[in-house]
């Protein structure tokens, strides 16, 4: 145990010294008693001194980061590294004075004196670092604390070998006399002696492991390696297990401690990495919702867009068979025109064109009045739609409120019933126990009983057995009664769900039908507003602006090459004429030249600028050059000019004659057109007119039997079960009657096919038998007599009263 020994000499020798000081003149006794005392209340001062020091560090970083997200990762480290810089660049030894460790904390926070908040907490951390009061801190000590505050989040573990690694040397190694810096602000000072036997322990396992080490390494080295192969140990992973702790295990949030923090963290550290954890788990969770929320947003989303895809091939599958048709029928029409149009063009262009604009205009009308009609009813309906919906919406917002209300008041009154009843209770015990009070009475009361008691039973027990036969005979039957109700009830439901979900089926139906005709109509109204959208949207042609653009920039470029072209040609006849025509140039510059040196010469005296012949003659010269390239330039603006007119010309020639071809096109587009809406109404009138007489020759009947509807022709009399192809998607609308119908149990109830009614009553309107017959259909005895079901078609001349042909001649009469 020579390591721990060593350790715990480096460790109290300071403390020791001082405290020793002051009781060095005491007593024997007095110096036996505190040295007895003294391990326990320097630890307790040590524990209380890591708490401050944590306090301190924590309010330091609250002060310099605020709540920990307005500086990054990248910034911590970065301030962490600025101060190791300055304090290491100040002094060589391992401890600072109050001013330059102010100094040096400013300087790394870029911050000055008079954040007061910030210079006070600097205070509390040396205050608290520095035990003695000597007026020294441990800056390595200091920067350690501060990087433990930051990793507050990791485990115990990954923070143990996290400070090794800040305390290794160039070598990467440490002396083990050292490791105590390692373990002392991440273990409470009453628990550094149980830390340190746990390491011996395991420093010496290793090292009998692994014999190899006493050469490699020194035998008071420590590398990251064996420190590592420490922590893996079975010895040691029992503090870096989970805590047993309530807190620890977490059920709203998967919030864990291990066993070194629970044991060896001093109070203050072991709060913050709580709420540190339970920051991150709580975010955790949230993040979990979030991505819950969002796949299930996600998952909405791909519904709606495969029915959107579905429905727009739907809707592209329909327009493209339309539109080949369409085409299909146009050419052929459009053919047909041409050989009809090439056979009379010379005798009735004139009329044919006449009539064929007046029929165009005529059908373009007859659309519009028709789609301003469907428009303005649909228009109706759905405002009408919306009022019931409103007053539906209104009247169950009402109901809710009631029967809110309504359960309120009961709760409340069965509050007060309670309570009423249990004050009946409490009377009604204390009316007992006066009454067993006077026991006597009782007892007498009793007594007088007995013999009329006795007398009574026998005669109650005849009457009693005579009652039981009864009441198991009336019981038989009411329980067989009882069960054909049940089934009738159960069998009565069943029948009211088939047929309300005929007459759901059929409304579905229309309303399915009715919502494919409106997405037509909106299809194609889309389509129309998409194209004129997709006109109006399309940018201006600027293909001839951009041509001009060009060509002038054409021009401009030839001009300014003709100009340097004119200068340069110019200084060469100057210099060095080749021929006698660049000669009689090089003359005729120089003449104006010689008359441009009085003017040169004239400016500078009145600007008062003395000057030789020679620079006027170099200042001539040159505006010379210059003159010629100007004259240059304004001949080819205007050769540009009229190059420029001229393409004019011929640009307006071509668009007047792409004009005539467009409205030559437009007119051939117009008479094609003309013709297919021509087709198309007469279909439409065609099949229109189909329709109604397949109305007229057909009637829908109701089938009793088979509760189905079948189709009969007026005249033959001839019946399917089909309906006739000539009425299309169309229905023939059933009569608007009442029958007569029976179920499985013989119980008559009415159907009206038209509107898919169903009920048990007689209807009102409609002429019933005043007959009186036996229901049978009850099942129960004495049998029931009501009224007939069947419907009243013969008028008795006895009565003047309408019966059915089985209570007319059966003589079911009503008395």
């Amino acid at each position: 145990m020579m390591f721990l020994s060593n350790k715990g000499e480096q460790y109290y020798s300071v403390r020791y010294k001082s405290e020793f000081a002051r009781f060095l003149k005491s007593s024997e006794r007095e110096l036996r008693s505190v040295h007895d005392a003294y391990p326990n209340d320097y630890v307790a001062r040590d524990v209380n001194a890591q708490d401050e020091r944590w306090r301190s560090i924590f309010d330091l970083q609250e002060s310099i980061f605020g709540d920990g997200d307005q500086w990054s990762d990248f910034r911590q480290g970065k301030l962490l590294r600025d101060l190791h810089e300055n304090f290491s660049h100040l002094v060589a030894k391992r401890f600072l004075s109050r001013t330059n460790f102010v100094s040096c904390a400013l300087k790394a926070l870029n911050r000055t004196a008079k954040d007061e908040t910030l210079m006070q907490a600097l205070d509390t951390v040396y205050t608290s670092f520095d035990v003695h009061s000597k007026e020294q801190l441990d800056w390595r000590s200091f920067l350690f604390y501060m990087h433990a505050s930051l990793d507050g989040g990791k485990p115990a573990k990954e923070q143990i070998l996290s400070a090794f690694s800040k305390i290794c040397n160039a070598s990467s190694d440490i002396d083990l006399q050292d490791l105590g810096l390692v373990l002392f602000p991440l273990a409470k000072a009453s628990a550094t002696a149980e830390v340190l036997c746990a390491m011996d322990e395991a420093w010496a396992q290793v090292k009998a492991s692994q014999p190899q080490l006493d050469d490699d390494v020194e035998p008071t080295k420590l590398t990251r390696e064996v420190f590592e192969q420490m922590l893996e140990l079975d010895g040691m992973q029992g503090f870096f297990e989970q805590s047993d702790s309530p807190w620890g295990k977490g059920r709203t949030f998967p919030v864990h401690i291990c066993q070194w923090e629970e044991d060896f963290y001093n109070v203050v550290l072991l709060q913050r990495v709580k709420a540190s954890r339970r920051a991150v788990a709580v975010a955790d969770k949230l993040a979990r919702d979030d991505r819950g929320t969002k796949l299930n947003v996600w998952r909405c989303w791909s519904e709606y867009a495969r029915y959107q895809g579905a429905l727009r091939a739907v809707c592209n599958n329909i327009n493209r068979r339309t539109e080949i048709k369409r085409k299909q029928r146009g050419w052929n029409a459009f053919s047909q025109r041409i050989i009809d149009y090439n056979a009379s063009l010379d005798l009735q262009r004139v009329g044919r064109g006449f009539l064929g604009r007046l029929v165009a205009r005529h059908a373009w009308l007859l659309f519009s009045s028709a789609t301003l009609i469907q428009t303005h009813w649909r228009m109706h309906l759905a405002n009408k739609r919306l009022q019931t919906l409103s007053a539906r919406y209104y009247q169950a917002i009402v109901d809710v409120q009631r029967h809110i209300r309504g359960a309120l008041g009961r709760r409340f009154a069965f509050r007060r019933l309670m309570t009423r009843v249990d004050q009946e209770r409490r009377k009604n015990e204390a009316e007992r126990e006066r009454l067993e009070m006077e026991r006597g009475i009782w007892c007498l009361t009793k007594l007088q009983a007995f013999w009329r008691r006795k007398c009574a039973t026998a005669k109650a027990m005849e009457l009693r057995e005579k009652r039981q036969r009864e009441i198991l005979t009336r019981r038989a039957m009411e329980t067989e009664r009882n069960k054909f109700l049940r089934e009738r009830q159960i069998y009565q439901r069943q029948l009211e769900k088939f047929y309300q979900s005929m007459k759901d089926e059929q409304s579905n139906i229309q309303r399915v039908e009715s919502k494919v005709a409106h997405d037509q109509i909106k299809v194609r109204t889309l389509r129309r507003r998409l194209k004129n959208e997709e006109i109006k949207s399309l940018p201006p042609d600027m293909t001839e602006h951009f041509a001009t653009e060009a060509w002038k920039s054409d021009w401009e470029a030839r001009i300014e090459a003709g100009v340097e072209e004119i200068k340069a040609s110019s200084i060469q006849c100057l210099d060095r004429p080749d021929n006698s025509v660049e000669k009689k140039t090089r003359a005729a510059i120089r003449k104006r030249i010689k008359g441009r040196v009085s003017d040169v010469l004239a400016r500078a005296d009145e600007q008062c600028i003395p000057m030789e012949t020679k620079k006027a003659k170099a200042i001539a010269r040159e505006e010379i050059i210059h003159m010629i390239g100007e004259e240059e330039r304004a001949k080819l603006r205007s050769e540009m000019e009229t190059a420029f007119q001229e393409r004019t010309r011929l640009k307006e020639e071509e668009r007047m004659q792409a004009e005539a071809k467009a409205r030559a096109a437009h007119a051939r587009a117009t008479l094609y057109a003309v013709s297919i809406v021509a087709v198309a109404c007469r279909k439409w009138l065609a099949r229109k007119e189909l329709r109604r007489l397949c109305l007229e020759a057909y009637e829908r009947d109701f089938d009793e039997q088979s509760h189905a509807f079948y189709y009969r022709h007026k005249a033959t009399g001839e019946t399917s079960w089909t309906k006739p192809k000539a009425m299309g998607a169309s229905e023939i609308p059933a009569k608007d009657e009442w029958k007569l119908l029976r179920d499985a149990h013989d119980f008559p109830y009415y159907f009206n096919p038209r509107s898919i009614e169903m009920r048990w009553t007689p209807p009102h309107g409609v002429d019933m038998c005043c007959g009186v017959v036996p229901h049978t259909w009850w099942r129960e005895y004495p049998v029931r007599s009501g009224s007939c079901p069947n419907f009243g078609r013969l008028l008795s001349e006895d009565d003047g009263k309408r019966y059915c042909e089985e209570c007319l001649m059966g003589g079911g009469r009503s008395a």
